[in-house]
């Protein structure tokens, strides 16, 4: 069954970090959003903790987010961010259906 999947990624900077984790995510969102299988795929920072980064993305289906993972621009984020997450959490969603 093909179905929307939406990623909910959660990083939190290592302290002092922010700002520079701010940077290499904010710079990974307009190409991402370029890619075919990519419905929505928004940057968040969290109130009370500006350290805390919050992606909430949607896909087409499940080969679309292995090709965003495959890309240049995720590589480059995930290595630039390397040294700045303290900690990270990716949640990938299924819609419930039937509400």
């Amino acid at each position: 069954m093909n179905h929307a999947i939406r990623v909910v990624a959660i990083l939190q900077a290592k302290p002092g970090k922010a700002a520079e984790l701010e940077a290499v995510l904010k710079a990974a969102v307009v190409p991402s959003r370029a890619e075919a299988g990519c419905r929505e795929y928004t940057l968040h920072v969290d109130r009370e903790n500006p350290g805390r980064f919050v992606f909430v993305e949607t896909w087409i289906d499940m080969a679309a987010i292995e090709h965003h993972r495959e890309t240049e621009h995720y590589r480059v984020m995930g290595a630039a961010a390397a040294d700045l997450v303290q900690d990270r959490q990716v949640l990938l969603l299924d819609e419930v259906p039937g509400q």
